[in-house]
């Protein structure tokens, strides 16, 4: 299946629920548990095991049942984390709901436009759709929420680690597939100057408009700006200091009073201006108009020539790769390390090759600890082209879980196995007045918790 449409689905996994809106349970085919007022479908179960599969999990030992008790997990936690006001208070909505529209915007460029993803999904408007994504997107933040705040003090000993380990029969023992440890050289191309200039006049142009009250800041976001995911809307955003956005926006949007509107200023993005419209507390209602400077093809091949020249210089032992990663890349985070990448969702160097962008993974084959690759383009999600380079540090190949060589892996395994028991051991203690029903097929599961047993 394509990776898009795959991850497309499991978010809208919740989105038919077959409950009447009335909060009455009505029992359809289909169905195969259901917590509080929340069902847990056939179709999610499949479809967890196919997001599973694709994140590359083992499945082994993983049948229907083990798989329902998970989506039961969270149905849990997600509940209980509605009444949980410490969790429900630090999440902002309408953040979440800016998230659901840039969302939608990349499953827009993937699927071929916004009337294909709705028809998919049988959502009859682009809001209707977004505010869809944007619940799935709560109650994952809500999930998570939870989860930290049960284990937030679990932690794990070397001892601890060794007798996990020891516990794994030797034939049982996760195979870890090809890892890298990769240095990087990103180089964006850059608009010529007379371009940059005429972005910034239009701006001011807009900018004095709008003061003068020929018109409106809304109107003219609809009409001007470049940022699909609030144009919409006027450019409206609300937001707070941990708003996922990029360091000068955000230094820009809070240093305006109410009312105020900024000087054209620049980001990674391109050029906007920003207003903010009111204040209420830690959040701003703001809005903004992004203008992208326009690329030509000389633009794009003096990028690529710059880190050819740079990529020969590295070669002819001129200077080191971390060197030249520090004084010419343009990825701000991996050029404080000299270039090296990490997994942001561990923080580890070491990288499996099934997980990395198909690009990335190309370029790699055939090569070895200590090769270069070819400067070769890469596009983001918005499809603007940046050129890359890439020095392989090490290359670990495909083996069975080693104690010592795999222990940072080995640990983070057990710590997660640690944390899981913690959760089954709450979960235990806060379900007696949940609401449970386990369909009959499911009823000779042999569950971690004994769903069964809270049945009403």
């Amino acid at each position: 299946m394509n990776k898009f449409f795959l991850t497309l689905s499991l978010m809208m996994l919740t989105l038919s629920t077959g409950f009447a809106q009335s909060g009455k349970r009505i029992l359809v085919d289909g169905i195969a548990a259901v917590v509080g007022n929340e069902p847990v479908l056939r179709s999610d179960i499949a479809n967890l095991r196919l997001q599973m599969k694709e994140q590359g999990i083992d499945l082994a030992g993983m049948d229907d049942c083990a798989l329902l008790e998970t989506l039961l997990q969270r149905k849990v936690l997600i509940s209980e984390a509605l009444t949980d006001t410490t969790i429900t208070q630090t999440i902002n909505p309408e953040s979440l709901r800016d998230q659901a529209r840039q969302q939608l915007k990349y499953f827009e460029m993937q699927a071929g436009g916004l009337d294909k993803v709705l028809e998919m999904y049988h959502k009859k408007t682009k809001e209707e759709l977004i505010e869809a994504i944007t619940d799935f997107n709560y109650k994952n933040e809500l999930f998570n929420a939870m989860q930290r705040k049960i284990t937030e003090k679990v932690e794990i000993t070397p001892d601890e680690v060794k007798r996990f380990f020891d516990s794994i029969p030797p034939d049982q023992r996760p195979e870890f597939p090809t890892q890298v440890q990769l240095r990087q050289i990103i180089v964006q191309p850059q608009p010529d100057s007379a371009e940059v200039e005429r972005v910034k006049k239009r701006l001011n142009q807009i900018r004095e408009n709008i003061l003068k009250g020929e018109t409106t800041f809304n109107a003219q976001a609809v009409f001007y700006s470049e940022d699909p995911g609030t144009r919409s809307q006027g450019g409206l955003m609300t937001i707070d200091r941990n708003t996922p956005l990029v360091k000068e926006f955000k230094d820009v949007a809070f240093s305006l009073d109410e009312g105020q509107i900024s000087m054209p200023f620049k980001t990674p993005f391109g050029w906007h201006i920003v207003k903010v419209e009111k204040i209420k507390g830690r959040q701003r209602e703001i809005r903004h108009i992004l203008l992208i400077p326009k690329l030509n093809s000389r633009n794009l091949e003096e990028a690529k020539q710059k880190l050819e020249k740079i990529r020969k210089s590295i070669l002819a032992g001129e200077m080191t790769f971390e060197e030249a990663a520090k004084n010419f890349s343009d990825d701000e985070e991996s050029k404080k390390r000299g270039g090296l990448m990490i997994d942001p969702a561990t923080n580890e160097t070491l990288l499996e090759t099934t997980k990395l962008d198909p690009a990335v993974y190309a370029q790699l084959v055939g090569r070895n600890a200590g090769d270069l690759t070819d400067v070769f383009e890469v596009k983001d999600p918005m499809g603007n082209v940046s050129y890359k380079l890439i020095k392989i540090d090490k290359k670990i190949p495909p083996h069975k879980a080693d104690f010592v060589k795999d222990y940072a892996k080995i640990s983070q395994m057990a710590l997660e196995a640690k944390k899981q028991k913690a959760v089954v051991r709450w979960i235990k203690r806060h379900l007696k007045n949940t609401y449970i029903y386990i369909a009959p097929d499911y009823r000779k599961c042999k569950f971690k918790i004994n769903w069964l047993g809270y049945e009403q």
